[in-house]
């Protein structure tokens, strides 16, 4: 056997059943326990040295490849790499310790470093069951009872999906049975009537005037939808119950704020046990979107009773021209769920509508919700939208007409924050031409994705010296050392900083 075949490509060390044992990666590529170990000790992503695959395995899910250990060292029964047996990764030594605080396994060095200040139980020790290590036994017993627990009752939840997917197959393979039907009794009308409509004949006379009977009678089967949906939403209740066991629940009674995928799993694993927000606030933007916010929303909306506080200021800020990202589908469908709106005028005007009773849109009742924000990316006031007097959030697009404040002057509305998204120096007049309009009142601006310069900026705050507030994305330094007025402040664009808005 060629020496390639028993060497690591790494350090070049021969394989053995030790600290040199061949280990596969997924990608099927193999090099030894310890070139492995010390590749997970980086940070960031894993990469196989050879193809530059990512890898996520931990080492004791790692194969080993007996095939490249010389036969004198194969005599194993079984794999050695359990994590038992493995040393630890951190120093490579053996793992005769257990950390009870941690419960987890850890070498002699790491009991004077890591975890110096834990609970520490020498293995052999936990052999005996005697006072001393009582109260470690205790906690070892007590957390595999929990988990017992956890597994049973994962088993459960899975039977329970398992029976309901056999039974939704039952009644979807009885509803498709009942569409080919369906659809075949309308091919044939469809056929008919064109034998009908070349040779009209007295005795076709009946049979079309049922067939266009049946043209708009409503089929019995499509009365099945809901219940298909009911079975789908309680299938997918079961799947969230899944991974309550997995992730970290939210504390109940307070606010919770959902600004990423993974945070918004968490907050659907609380509330399918019923654990409940004070208030649910989703905050997507431009620097942290949340992917797949339309399911997730969904869910939200599923497990949890009451109103949802959506900021998708990813949405609101998007270029000109640029398609809505499915904001409006969101809109459609979960408003009378939300209690912010953030959208153009008419959808603004629309969720209005939907949130007052009809007959008492008067300026008390429009400023119900906690936060409306107006995207205006043309002239618009040629058709009348119901909006609040006092608007939380304007957003002025790259181009829009000029005349949008002096329509909102003209109307009486009031702006609490002006969002000038992708501004540039040669924006500046368009912008002060704008705000002109509101120059006798406070300014606040936010300025995502600023793109003015040190000049731009100081002609800002030159011409337009009511500006109080600015809001911006972090490392703007030529920003905030251009304004030196005392009452000018600047803050970053941060999620807790977005959420005092509401």
């Amino acid at each position: 056997m060629a020496s390639a075949t028993i060497e690591c490509d790494v350090c070049n060390e021969k394989f053995d059943s030790g600290n040199h044992k061949p280990l596969c990666l997924t990608c099927g590529h193999t090099f030894c326990f310890s070139c492995i170990t010390n590749l997970l000790k980086l940070s960031g992503t894993k990469n196989c040295p050879k193809c530059r695959r990512q890898f996520s395995q931990k080492i004791d899910q790692m194969l080993v490849n007996y095939a490249l250990i010389p036969s004198e060292n194969t005599a194993r029964p079984h794999p050695p790499s359990s994590l038992s047996q493995a040393p630890c990764l951190h120093q490579e030594k053996a793992l005769d310790y257990l950390c009870v605080d941690c419960l987890e396994l850890v070498c002699f060095t790491c009991t004077e470093g890591t975890h110096k200040n834990h609970t520490i139980e020498l293995i052999d020790g936990l052999l005996h069951e005697n006072e001393s290590v009582l109260n470690s036994w205790t906690k070892i017993r007590t957390t595999m009872r929990d988990k017992f627990g956890r597994v049973n009752s994962l088993v459960s939840v899975s039977d329970d999906i398992l029976s309901l997917i056999d039974e939704m197959k039952t009644e979807f393979q009885g509803w498709k049975n009942l569409l080919l039907a369906q659809k075949m009794s309308t091919a044939q009308d469809l056929q008919a009537w064109d034998v009908s409509a070349s040779s009209v004949i007295e005795n076709k006379r009946h049979e079309c005037k049922e067939m266009l009977c049946r043209l708009k009678l409503k089929p019995p089967e499509n009365m099945e939808i809901p219940e298909i949906r009911a079975r789908l939403s309680a299938a997918l209740k079961k799947c969230d119950s899944l991974q309550t066991y997995e992730l970290p629940t939210y504390e109940p009674g307070v606010p919770w704020t959902v600004t990423s995928r993974a945070e918004g799993e968490r907050a659907v694993a609380s509330l399918s046990i019923n654990i409940k927000p004070s208030r649910l606030v989703v905050v997507s933007t431009h620097t942290r979107p949340i992917p797949g916010l339309e399911d997730l929303l969904y869910r939200l909306c599923y497990h949890h009773a009451g109103d949802i506080s959506l900021l998708p200021l990813d949405f609101f800020w998007r270029l000109a021209g640029q398609a809505d990202g499915g904001i409006g589908a969101i809109i459609d469908k979960f408003s009378d769920r939300l209690d912010t709106m953030y959208g153009h005028p008419s959808q603004v005007g629309a969720y209005l509508d939907k949130r007052c009773p009809a007959g008492m849109q008067s300026e008390a009742t429009i400023e119900g919700p906690c936060s409306i924000g107006v995207r205006f990316d043309g002239d618009l006031f040629g058709r009348s939208f119901l909006l609040p007097r006092i608007i939380d959030d304007a957003c002025c697009v790259r181009g829009m007409a000029r005349n949008i404040s002096s329509n909102l002057r003209k109307h009486g509305y009031s702006v609490t924050r002006w969002h000038f998204p992708d501004l540039c120096d040669e924006d500046l007049n368009w912008m002060i031409g704008i705000l002109h309009q509101f120059r006798d009142s406070r300014l606040s601006l936010v300025l995502p994705r600023n793109g003015l310069s040190a000049t731009g900026t100081r002609r800002l705050f030159e011409e337009l010296p009511q500006i109080r507030e600015v809001y911006h994305d972090p490392g703007a330094a030529h920003l905030t050392s251009a304004g030196s007025a005392p009452d000018l402040t600047f803050i970053e664009l941060s999620t807790n900083n977005i959420i005092q808005w509401m």
